[in-house]
C-alpha cells in the first residue's frame, strides 16, 4: 500500500513540474500572454466585447451610420420558412462586407435601413427564391475621437460610436479641475465636408434631465473642454492657423451660499434668474429665511447689496422680484436661528437658553 502511495505522489510531482515547464516555455510555441499594463489607457478603459456593451436605448436604424468595425447579423428565411440562413457580416477597413456567393458589398456611410435595401438588391440579383431579409446591428463599431482642453487625458480616444459626451469624458478620466461643464464644444465635419460647431451642456443635461444636451459623438469629432472662465466667442469662428477654438475670458461664476442644499459656485448662463440659481443649488433648506435673501453685485468696482423676498418669488409666483443674475453675483440665503426640526431639537434649544440664563444670573 505504501509503495502505491509513493508512486501516486511521484506522478503528481512530475505533473506539476511539467505544467511549470510548459508555462515557462509558452513563448517557444509562438504564444504570447497579454499584459494589460502594456495596453493604452483607452484600450484598458473601453469595453472588450459586445457582451460588456451597455446601451441606454436601441440604435436608431435611420440615423446610425455604418462604418469599418460594425458587425451585422443577417437572417434570411427562404420560402415558407422551409429553412433559414444566418450570416455575420463585418465591415472591413475599406468599407466593404463580404457576403458568401455574392461578393463584397460596400456599406460604409449607409444607415442600417439603407444597408438593408442594398443587401436585398444584391441577394435578389443572385437568387430567384422568395425570402424575407432581416438586417440587425450585432455590435456597433469603435471610432476615434480627439479630446483637447481641460481634460485629464487629452489626445485620441477609442470609444463606441454614438456614445454620449459624458461617457466619453468619463472614459478619458473626467474633466480637470476648473473645467467647464456647461460649455463643452464639438468640432465636427458633416457628410459634405463642412465643419460645424456643437455645444453640450452637461450640467443642464442632468439637472434638467434633458439628454439632448448630452450630445452623441461621431467618428473624427474634436472635443474641446474650456476653462470655466472662458466662453466661446462664436460658434463659427476658429483659429484656422493654429486649429484652435477662440475664447474670451470673463467672469462666468455665480455664487450661492447659506441655507441651500448645495452651496458653491455655478457657471453663469445669460438670462437665468434668482430662482434658477437657487434651484441649481438644490433648493432652500427648511431653515432658510427666503424673505431676507441678499444679492451682492459689483458695480463700478464697488459691491452693492440688495435684499430680495425670494419667498414671494418661489411660493407666490411674483416674477417681478425674480431678478436676472449676472456673472460674479453672490446670492446669500440666511437661516432661521430659532428653527427646530423636531421636539428633541426644541427641548435642547430650551435647555440651552435656560443654561445661558442661569449662567448670566449668577
Amino acid at each position: 500500500m505504501r509503495k502505491y502511495f509513493i508512486k501516486i505522489i511521484s506522478m503528481f510531482i512530475v505533473f506539476l513540474l511539467s505544467i511549470q515547464a510548459l508555462a515557462a516555455n509558452v513563448e517557444s510555441f509562438g504564444l504570447n500572454i497579454p499584459n494589460i499594463q502594456n495596453l493604452s489607457p483607452s484600450e484598458q478603459s473601453g469595453p472588450t466585447s459586445g457582451a460588456s456593451l451597455v446601451l441606454e436605448s436601441p440604435i436608431d436604424t435611420k440615423s446610425y451610420i455604418l462604418g469599418p468595425g460594425d458587425i451585422l447579423a443577417i437572417h434570411i428565411i427562404v420560402g415558407d420558412a422551409e429553412f433559414s440562413v444566418d450570416r455575420s457580416l463585418a465591415i472591413g477597413a475599406d468599407g466593404n462586407a463580404f457576403f458568401p456567393n455574392i461578393g463584397s458589398i460596400y456599406l460604409s456611410g449607409l444607415s442600417l435601413d439603407q444597408a438593408k435595401i442594398k443587401i436585398d438588391s444584391k441577394i435578389r440579383s443572385a437568387y430567384r427564391e422568395s425570402y424575407k431579409l432581416y438586417v440587425l446591428l450585432n455590435q456597433p463599431k469603435m471610432v476615434k475621437i480627439y479630446l483637447s482642453g481641460m481634460v485629464k487625458n487629452p489626445g485620441p480616444l477609442a470609444v463606441y460610436d454614438h456614445a454620449r459626451m459624458s461617457e466619453v469624458l468619463s472614459q478619458a478620466g473626467g474633466v480637470a479641475s476648473g473645467a467647464s461643464n456647461r460649455y463643452v464644444y464639438i468640432k465636427r465635419k458633416n457628410i459634405d465636408g463642412k465643419e460645424e460647431m456643437l455645444k453640450a451642456d452637461l450640467f443642464a443635461a442632468y439637472r434638467s434631465h434633458d439628454l439632448s444636451k448630452d450630445i452623441r459623438i461621431q467618428a473624427g469629432d474634436v472635443i474641446e473642454v474650456p476653462d470655466s472662465n472662458n466662453v466661446l466667442i462664436s460658434r463659427d469662428k476658429t483659429d484656422l492657423q493654429n486649429d484652435k477654438l477662440l475664447f474670451e475670458g470673463r467672469e462666468t461664476f455665480v455664487y450661492v451660499y447659506g441655507e441651500v442644499a448645495k452651496s458653491g459656485r455655478f457657471e453663469y448662463v445669460a438670462g437665468k434668474k434668482l430662482s434658477d440659481y437657487i434651484s441649481y443649488a438644490g433648493g432652500p433648506t427648511a431653515k432658510a429665511l427666503l424673505g431676507s435673501v441678499s444679492l451682492t453685485r459689483q458695480l463700478d468696482g464697488k459691491p452693492q447689496k440688495y435684499n430680495i423676498n425670494a419667498s414671494d418669488v418661489l411660493y407666490n409666483g411674483n416674477s417681478r422680484n425674480d431678478v436676472e443674475i449676472f456673472g460674479g453675483d453672490v446670492i446669500s440665503v440666511p437661516g432661521n436661528f430659532f428653527y427646530v426640526s423636531d421636539f428633541t431639537s426644541f427641548a435642547n434649544t430650551i435647555l440651552l437658553a435656560l443654561t445661558l440664563y442661569n449662567t448670566v444670573k449668577r
